[in-house]
């Protein structure tokens, strides 16, 4: 799968593997819109339906319930997108060593989203896939998908997340004391 977004560059620090980059309302001349970046990672065989492991949308505390169901966030989300608005979404990914469990791995990534998206007021989409389990290769990973402006009872200013602040996080969980 060709990538729809410019990954940050930078380093991470020894045993953290996280990517990170914001998708653009264009990239590599192709448009890009909240739904279909959404799509291409519950969907990551084009096969038309979910096909990932798992997935989930977390809002912060004082967003409105009635966006915790996917469609009704991409579309308020889209429908409050401005004029000249070219960031979208940040893309945020964490991958795992093969031997943690699928579960632990998602409980992890779900505390990062919490702490590292929801507290700064930012909605989450969280996409889980198990490569091996399609006979690939690739580490499990998690993706983050985060509008970029905050949510309080509509979408509002942009928070722009930067990778090093995210991986610093990330250790945070994944390593406790090292950070």
């Amino acid at each position: 799968m060709s990538l729809d977004y410019s990954p940050a560059s930078g380093p991470v620090g020894e045993g953290i593997d996280l990517s990170h980059g914001i998708i653009r309302s264009e990239h590599a001349g192709r448009a890009n819109t909240v739904e279909r970046a959404i799509v291409r990672r519950l969907s990551p065989h084009r096969s038309g339906v979910i096909d990932a492991y798992d997935h989930e949308v977390l809002l912060p505390d004082h967003a409105p319930t009635s966006l915790r169901k996917l469609v009704a966030l991409v579309r308020t989300y889209e429908a409050q997108h401005l004029p000249r608005q070219q960031d979208l979404l940040s893309i945020t990914t964490v991958r795992f060593n093969r031997g943690l469990t699928h579960h632990s791995a998602w409980e992890l990534a779900r505390c990062f989203a919490r702490g590292s998206f929801n507290a700064r007021n930012l909605a989450v989409v969280m996409v889980h896939h198990v490569p091996a389990l399609a006979a690939r290769k690739h580490k499990p990973h998690v993706h983050l998908l985060a509008p970029v402006r905050e949510l309080h009872q509509e979408f509002g200013p942009f928070v722009m997340l930067d990778k090093a602040t995210l991986a610093a996080e990330w250790r945070e969980i994944v390593a406790p004391g090292r950070g």
